[in-house]
């Protein structure tokens, strides 16, 4: 599956038409759901859960207005799509997995807020949440430091080294928030967001840190932020698929789902 052609579907379309795109794939390839509608959108669910423990696996598929959205958010959109159609001949032994597709991300975590208000976390191992994964072979892992524990976290680690893939804590990518952080406030301890990036991207953290450190200027900072291929098209009219790699895609596909697996083979859960 080719999942870059995902990506170019859901490209340029409204919030409504990404929602429709997800839900006729889902009933095409014959794919329980549910959607939850709150008072300002609508969140779609596969839940495989059952009485098991879960691992939850998260993104969000609306935009900002103006952007194409291609890799803020389509192409978590795209992953999370392919390990469904995995999942149709896949069963966990130790756990299940829940899939969601979250709306309204980009206007305040509306969509996963509404979503742990309804039904909690209590049946949640772990929750992995997808962030721009066009670009790059590096996975940076936030919002997390050296501290941080998390037998979900910890195994992506494991398997991303297993297969010859960085992996790096940061405090922060993007912003403070991702729907991650929907899950972190009501008490899940072991979730965190993960996104692509380059060895450029590495090169101006750097150097955003230690600006940072230096107490360098709100501009300062951002100038230097803007250097970073990560940020070039985010929430902006170019955020285009021309610009992202299948390799990214099919790399993060592969570091989540591998994940997964170990996880069970492990019994870790």
């Amino acid at each position: 599956m080719k999942l870059l052609n995902i990506v170019q579907k859901l490209e340029g379309l409204a919030n409504q038409q990404r929602l429709q795109h997800i839900i006729e794939t889902l009933h095409q390839w014959g794919i329980a759901y549910t959607v939850q509608q709150y008072p300002t959108g609508k969140n779609v669910i596969v839940n495989g859960g059952g009485s098991k423990k879960v691992v939850g696996i998260s993104s969000h598929f609306d935009v900002v207005h103006g952007s194409p959205g291609a890799n803020d958010n389509g192409t978590a959109v795209a992953v999370f799509l392919h390990m469904l159609h995995l999942l149709k001949t896949h069963q966990f032994k130790n756990f299940g997995v829940a899939v969601f597709f979250f709306d309204e991300e980009e206007y305040g975590l509306k969509g996963s807020q509404a979503y742990v208000e309804q039904y909690g976390i209590e049946q949640f191992t772990g929750v992995i949440n997808i962030e721009m994964v066009g670009h790059g072979d590096k996975f940076a892992l936030w919002q997390l430091n050296e501290y941080s524990k998390g037998v979900v976290m910890e195994t992506f680690e494991a398997t991303a080294a297993s297969l010859g893939f960085y992996t790096k804590r940061f405090d922060k990518i993007v912003t403070n928030t991702s729907d991650q952080m929907s899950f972190l406030n009501a008490g899940l301890a072991d979730v965190f967001s993960l996104t692509l990036i380059s060895d450029k991207d590495l090169e101006v953290a750097y150097k955003f840190y230690v600006a940072q450190a230096a107490g360098a200027s709100i501009q300062t900072l951002a100038d230097i932020m803007d250097k970073a291929p990560l940020f070039k098209h985010y929430h902006k009219p170019t955020d285009l698929s021309i610009h992202l790699s299948e390799e990214s895609l099919q790399t993060a596909s592969r570091v989540v789902w591998e994940t997964l697996v170990r996880l069970d083979g492990n019994c870790a859960i």
